[in-house]
């Protein structure tokens, strides 16, 4: 199995929280709250709630007109493709949001996405928001997931560009444009080239 991380992994948006705010018009409002959780202040559910409130009312289909403008990192497809070729499971993992994860899964061929849900009634955002997947949460996460697929923890690799998307020991851990020097001391291979087939050799 291979588990990768969405934002700045998969897509060249390293957050689509941020993403979303500045197609919005609220990063003013975000920012504040993004700090609050930065400095401890708050949870990262409820820095996630406090997000999905300033978007209330708008239409589905708007937010995926904007989703439809995220490019995916180049050689996306052809790992996916490849590692299915192979019998690999593929799964997203994202502590961002279920519409961009989803989409990605569908579009690339992952078997599972597991990522934070909008609430949608009648094709518009509620402002609310079910949390499940925080960035200290993703190791928990994998080892649930990897159960529930019965494969060994030593069976899989995790990919992702920041230190929380690499928390599990018993797996070969890739960094890929790692964003912070946790990621880059946690990885067992790091990979600077803005094309993800790079991590084909660590896996095939």
């Amino acid at each position: 199995m291979v588990v990768f991380d969405l934002d700045g992994t998969l897509t060249h948006v390293d957050s689509l929280w941020r993403y979303l705010h500045d197609a919005f018009g609220t990063w003013e409002h975000g920012q504040v709250a993004a700090q609050r959780y930065r400095n401890g202040e708050i949870s990262y559910k409820e820095w996630a709630e406090a997000d999905a409130k300033y978007w209330a009312g708008a239409s589905m289909s708007k937010v995926m007109r904007m989703l439809d403008g995220i490019p995916y990192m180049e050689g996306a497809k052809c790992v996916f493709d490849e590692l299915k070729q192979r019998g690999v499971k593929i799964v997203i993992l994202s502590a961002g949001l279920s519409l961009l994860a989803e989409k990605a899964a569908r579009e690339l061929g992952a078997d599972l996405s597991v990522a934070n849900e909008l609430r949608v009634i009648d094709g518009r955002l509620t402002g609310e928001i079910d949390v499940k997947v925080a960035v200290n949460s993703k190791g928990e996460i994998v080892r649930e997931i990897t159960k529930a697929f019965e494969i060994p923890l030593e069976e899989v690799a995790l990919v992702g560009d920041r230190a929380f998307d690499l928390a599990n020991p018993e797996c070969l851990k890739i960094a890929f444009l790692p964003k912070d020097d946790g990621a880059r001391r946690e990885a067992h291979h790091i990979i600077e080239l803005g094309d993800l087939r790079a991590v084909l050799q660590y896996l095939i």
